[in-house]
């Protein structure tokens, strides 16, 4: 994988120096509008699947909040008790472009102990979101109770992401 990563910033120096050659000489660039609209497409359709996955776990937390009663912490006697908060993965992406930040989510923990609805609140590029995403799921923990009875409860998840 390096000797990719090392080939693609060759070719795109090359690409650069070349560019600066044929503007120094007065020629046209052609080369320049296909790698652009090429970048530009990548971008959307990255910014669709993000879009997508962004739509589905919100779309699945409504559809959770519909079919059963979920409180907010004010509203429970106990609230919920975390277990464990499994830490996400770094995707690969995400440190070559050194993407930093916070993901967070509102997620529904259940009354059947068992982690519905994740809400994308704040995103981040290169399957950072997903990575937290993924991770939120395998949270355990006891569900909060009203009344001597197990209930369902929101709660905002938030992870960092630091390159160090």
């Amino acid at each position: 994988m390096k000797r990719v990563l090392c080939l693609t910033v060759v070719f795109t120096v090359a690409s650069v120096g070349a560019a600066s050659a044929l503007a120094q000489s007065g020629r046209a660039r052609r080369a320049e509008p296909a790698q652009e609209e090429r970048a530009g497409e990548k971008s959307e359709q990255q910014d669709a699947a993000k879009n997508q996955a962004e739509n589905a776990t919100q779309d699945e937390a409504q559809e959770t909040s519909q079919r059963e009663e979920v409180l907010t912490a004010k509203e429970v006697s106990v609230r919920a008790v975390v277990k464990s908060k499994p830490l996400p993965g770094y995707p690969p992406g995400a440190r070559f472009y050194g993407v930093q930040g916070r993901v967070k989510l509102r997620i529904v923990l259940g009354a059947d102990g068992k982690v519905r609805g994740i809400g994308v609140l704040e995103g981040l590029p290169h399957g950072v979101t997903e990575e937290a995403i993924k991770a939120a799921r395998l949270i355990k923990f006891e569900p909060a109770q009203k009344d001597g009875r197990p209930v369902s409860q929101y709660v905002t998840l938030v992870y960092n992401f630091n390159i160090y």
